[in-house]
């Protein structure tokens, strides 16, 4: 093989161990930002049943206090 083509693998090989080293990055970042998300809509959903407990207790008349006097 000639020196011109043993350069140009060379060049390929390099060029490929970068790619997959790359690949590899944005293999773990991604599974990274799905864990965020998933944490992310875990505490959203937690979130939507506070808010609908506390809104639910709001429409619920408290026993044995009079309405306010501006009624």
């Amino acid at each position: 093989m000639c020196n011109k083509q043993s350069n140009r693998i060379k060049q390929l090989e390099e060029s490929l161990a970068h790619q997959e080293a790359m690949v590899q990055d944005l293999s773990v970042q991604l599974v990274q930002q799905w864990q965020a998300i998933e944490t992310i809509n875990r505490r959203m959903k937690e979130l939507d049943e506070k808010i609908e407990e506390q809104s639910v207790s709001l429409d619920v008349p408290q026993l044995g206090e009079p309405p306010p006097p501006h009624y």
